[in-house]
């Protein structure tokens, strides 16, 4: 009984010292799963590149932003694809209607993309919240001298209902 004992033990410690298997099947079943979710949900966002400097509006439009050219401003540059062309501090004569570094750098993209298309090319506005109306007036007419007459702000979306609508339930007497 003894030996039957001792070589069972033996068995046991030899088993012991191999050490575990992994089972590479299910874990490429997660990859696979993990793949296929990360595919399908990457082309839900689109995330334009923002400065911490500035701060988007909020909004509950439904609409969602295309690619296209962006003009960031903040509090202290005007930077249009990255590269600064005008500080905020030089932009505040009232004679002045067009920002020169602004367009001289349009008339270089619209170049670059070939032909005006129907409506002009299209450029996003990436502005601060607490921009001023001015500022942000003589850029879009900057860019709508330019040739870039179909513009969008960038906002930041809310989710939630629409605040039109709470305020014709307020003032309906709360239908």
């Amino acid at each position: 009984m003894s030996r039957v004992r001792h070589q069972q033990r033996r068995t046991h410690q030899t088993r012991a010292k191999k050490g575990a298997n992994l089972n590479l099947v299910a874990l490429m079943d997660i990859f696979t799963i993990l793949v296929f979710f990360l595919m399908v949900n990457s082309s839900e966002v689109e995330v334009l590149q923002t400065s911490s400097k500035i701060k988007l509006p909020d909004s509950t439009s439904e609409q969602r932003p295309q690619n296209r050219i962006v003009i960031s401003v903040s509090q202290d540059d005007l930077v249009v694809q990255g590269r600064r062309v005008a500080t905020v501090a030089e932009l505040s004569d009232p004679k002045q209607n067009l920002i020169p570094g602004l367009q001289k750098e349009l008339m270089y993209q619209a170049q670059r993309k070939g032909s005006i298309p129907e409506g002009g090319f299209e450029v996003t506005i990436m502005g601060d919240k607490e921009l001023p109306y001015w500022l942000l007036k003589k850029i879009m007419l900057t860019c709508q001298d330019t040739d870039f007459a179909q513009i969008s702000l960038a906002v930041n979306k809310i989710e939630g209902v629409n605040p039109l609508l709470d305020e014709a339930v307020v003032a309906g007497g709360g239908r």
